[in-house]
């Protein structure tokens, strides 16, 4: 199994200055090299052209040749601190060696030139610096003659070893020392994160109050905002659930005391307590009790999956079931199933699908569940013998109307009606007011709008659904 990547920011930070200063550490080194090398050269390279010179004071002309009186003490004298060997040679301007180590290589170009002439050489296995220089000879036929001198590189590369020490050292203690100083700072940097990172710890999961900004550095501010931000939705979230808890807790409430009372009022006239009760009007009334209690269950069986529904509303869960589906096909369903119950109200009850597609991008499921509330609210609130209308139009945008010659709802309540349990004052008719809340949750996940006007006769509702224009992006991937 493979490690997970060190994803350390302190770590990253160092590393990304540690490695920039080590790689300017060896190119600074390498300059300083070729520096030290290049001024103990030119260092070296005046000394030799002074030997030279001094070869060149000892140089007579007798007894028909040019000699060098240039004794082995003066050898020494030129040779330094003995760590190298000193060589030198009297030629012709021709190239012919006069005087002179013989083992010393000759020179080979540039024999005319006047200024001083600087080459490398290598002598049984030891490199050479030869420096040659021209001279008069009073008294030489030819007039004048080359003066070569050489020595090995030993001190030129103690010189140059002392100077690159003397660079790379403070260099490497200036690295160590900044780069202690910047794993410091960079560690108290971070305090503030290690401080934000312990009072998150310390929270109970029933604490949710915003994060301190207090001695936040700016960069991780918006991290922070973004925090509060989302502790914000959780605590919206908790007072949503805490609310609905407590409505559904009240809402239970009252159907579960009736429906004890009915079953205690039942087992008392089971048991035949009171003989005074004739047995008919006693089968009537527990007839009546009986049907009650039915009632009581269906309406606490409606709530419960209102309740149910309301639940799986939640648009962060349903986006992720989203795909293109056809809002005819589905109204047209609903409105079929929902017949039965128009017929016992004997309501009309009509759809009118659009001529195109009605392609949206959405959840099947929670589009059913829109659809089954808003037709069944109308059928539960319109009076026996109205009428109810169902059309859905693609103008570009979907349209979903639902239309009733029912009472209506005051324009002062339409609002309010989308809270959940708020039932409009003056109906008598047995529901959750659950339904158009669910319709307005469906509704906000899909990005749809839901709008509450008075029919078109002047009386009754609309409910009308207006749905997002979908992309032509989504209607190719579909």
């Amino acid at each position: 199994m493979k490690s997970p990547p060190d994803d350390s920011i302190r770590i990253q930070l160092l590393n990304s200055l540690f490695a920039p200063l080590c790689v300017l550490w060896l190119l600074s080194t390498g300059v300083a090299y070729l520096l030290a090398v290049g001024f103990a050269n030119d260092s070296y390279d005046g000394s030799l052209v002074n030997s030279a010179d001094s070869v060149v004071a000892r140089l007579r002309y007798e007894d028909g040749k040019v000699v060098a009186d240039l004794p082995e003490a003066a050898q020494e004298i030129l040779r330094h601190h003995n760590l190298d060997k000193f060589y030198y040679q009297v030629v012709s301007t021709a190239g012919v060696r006069i005087t002179g180590d013989a083992l010393l290589p000759g020179p080979y170009t540039r024999l005319n030139a006047k200024e001083p002439v600087f080459r490398y050489a290598t002598l049984n296995g030891e490199e050479l610096r030869i420096a040659r220089v021209r001279a008069d000879v009073a008294g030489f036929p030819e007039g004048q003659v080359l003066v070569q001198v050489a020595e090995t590189l030993h001190s030129r590369h103690r010189l140059a070893n002392q100077i690159l020490l003397s660079i790379i050292i403070p260099q490497i203690f200036l690295i160590l020392v900044g780069g202690a100083a910047v794993a410091q700072n960079v560690s108290n940097s971070f305090k503030p994160l290690s401080a934000l990172q312990e009072a998150i710890a310390k929270r109970t999961q029933k604490d949710l109050s915003p994060v301190s900004e207090e001695n936040i550095p700016s960069e991780v501010r918006p991290l922070v905002t973004a925090i509060n931000e989302l502790l914000a939705r959780l605590r919206n979230d908790l007072e949503t659930q805490n609310r609905f808890v407590a409505n559904a807790a009240h809402q239970f409430r009252t159907p579960l005391a009736g429906l004890k009372t009915y079953i205690y009022y039942a087992k008392k006239l089971l048991s035949g307590e009171d003989e005074a009760v004739d047995p008919e009007m006693r089968r009537r009334q527990i007839d009546t009790v009986l049907d009650q209690i039915d009632s009581g269950t269906d309406r606490m069986t409606h709530l419960a999956n209102k309740l149910l529904a309301l639940a799986k509303t939640d648009p962060a869960i349903s986006t992720s079931r989203f795909e293109a589906v056809d809002l005819n096909f589905i109204v047209s369903e609903i409105t079929s199933e929902l017949i039965g119950e128009a017929l016992k109200k004997n309501l009309d009850l009509e759809f009118m699908g659009s001529e195109v597609p009605a392609i949206i991008k959405g959840d099947p499921l929670n589009l059913t569940e829109l659809a089954e509330n808003l037709i069944e609210n109308a059928v539960l609130y319109t009076e026996p013998g109205g009428k109810i209308l169902v059309t859905i139009v693609n103008s570009g945008h979907v349209l979903l109307a639902v239309q009733d010659n029912g009472p209506g709802i005051p324009a002062e309540e339409r609002a309010r009606v989308f809270e959940r349990f708020y039932r409009a004052l003056g109906t008598d008719v047995p529901g959750s007011g659950l339904g158009l809340p669910i319709v307005k949750e469906i509704a906000t996940a899909h990005n749809a709008e839901v709008l509450i006007t008075t029919g078109p006769s002047g009386s009754g509702t609309t409910v009308a659904v207006t749905f997002p224009a979908m992309d032509e992006s989504d209607r190719s991937t579909d």
